[in-house]
């Protein structure tokens, strides 16, 4: 793990070796916008964004919009760690006024956490509300990637 941040110049190496190699790259980057983001985001045909249904979410979110905006990338919202409450709805609709909003939900669930710490995905698992939320998600990018 990196305790700083690339060299601009090794990313954009990194960058054009990984689209000359792979039909999908995907990259996780931090809920920050640290220099090297436009770089990530110029190289990408989706972005997607993971917002939980928070006060401070939605309004640390700005700053991600801005530069999708900058980049002119497509985007998405995910709506992650949701509640099943009126909070949840009402995030989907702030979000929403500006860019599309996926329309599964991803829940707050212990096998989240499980499997981050054991390398597996949920889909993995005997979970199969958290594999049928990500099914879902990830046919919703597929949908958008495929036109």
């Amino acid at each position: 793990m990196l305790d700083r941040d690339p060299a601009p110049h090794a990313l954009r190496t990194t960058l054009s070796a990984a689209q000359a190699q792979f039909d999908l790259c995907i990259i996780d980057t931090p809920p920050a916008a640290p220099e090297w983001l436009a770089e990530a985001l110029g190289a990408a045909d989706l972005v997607l964004i993971p917002v939980r249904p928070s006060p401070d979410d939605l309004r640390a979110v700005g700053a991600t919009i801005a530069a999708v905006n900058a980049a002119r990338v497509p985007f998405a919202f995910a709506l992650s760690q949701t509640p099943r409450a009126r909070i949840t709805d009402e995030a989907a609709r702030v979000l929403a006024q500006h860019g599309r909003v996926a329309p599964v939900n991803i829940a707050q669930r212990v096998s989240y956490a499980e499997t981050g710490a054991t390398g597996q995905g949920v889909t993995e698992t005997t979970d199969d509300k958290a594999s049928a939320e990500i099914a879902a998600a990830w046919g919703y990018v597929k949908g958008i990637l495929n036109g």
